[in-house]
């Protein structure tokens, strides 16, 4: 009897152990997106985000330092030069992130990187990780890739950003396009709005 009892609480221990946070892709956008979860064993999608919505995945770490590229784009197809990624990797279980225009920057123009129109932004309800947001249409090296090696070849630092002394476990990852758009809004028992993302 006592073994019946054991393993439910067991197993119950054993997954919040491993309980982990959460990729939220929010797409404020008044068009739809598509995203490609990518790291180093797997590819997924294309995940269909409809305008206004939002997409939620588990944290992926396929080993220590190995990182996740959730890329986007305005379609079904990932074509070269066209898509914005927001990135993030998980390192001794401390969260790095970074917003990525290396693909579809030319110069210092993101205008081709979906999103980059009405802004895009990374954060954390964890206040310690800090937010990385960049206005629509603007030019923002410090706080998002333009060229793979941006101290080389722009004398500026890499624009990664973490959560010193958080634990990437039960935290959340917002990272949102166009995120110069309101906030989405939800409504609860068709009477009060209160909202949806980060």
């Amino acid at each position: 009897m006592l073994s019946k009892i054991l393993l439910p609480i067991v197993a119950l221990q054993a997954g919040l152990a491993a309980a982990t946070g959460n990729a939220i892709l929010s797409n404020r956008c008044s068009y739809d997106v598509w995203v490609w979860s990518v790291d180093q064993s797997s590819t997924s999608g294309p995940i269909h985000v409809p305008a206004r919505t939002q997409y939620s995945e588990a944290f992926k770490s396929t080993c220590d330092g190995c990182g996740t590229s959730m890329k986007i784009s305005k379609s079904n197809q990932l074509v070269a030069g066209a898509q914005t990624q927001f990135e993030y990797s998980i390192v001794s279980g401390q969260l790095w992130y970074d917003i990525s225009f290396v693909d579809c920057a030319q110069g210092d123009s993101a205008s081709s990187c979906p999103g980059h129109d009405s802004g895009l932004a990374m954060n954390s309800p964890q206040q310690a990780c800090g937010s990385v947001d960049c206005a629509g249409g603007s030019y923002c090296p410090t706080k998002a890739y333009y060229v793979d090696f941006p101290e080389q070849k722009l004398g500026l630092a890499d624009p990664v950003f973490t959560c010193p002394g958080i634990s990437s476990q039960n935290m959340d990852l917002y990272m949102t396009v166009c995120s110069d758009e309101a906030p989405m809004k939800r409504s609860i028992a068709g009477r009060l709005a209160i909202p949806l993302d980060g």
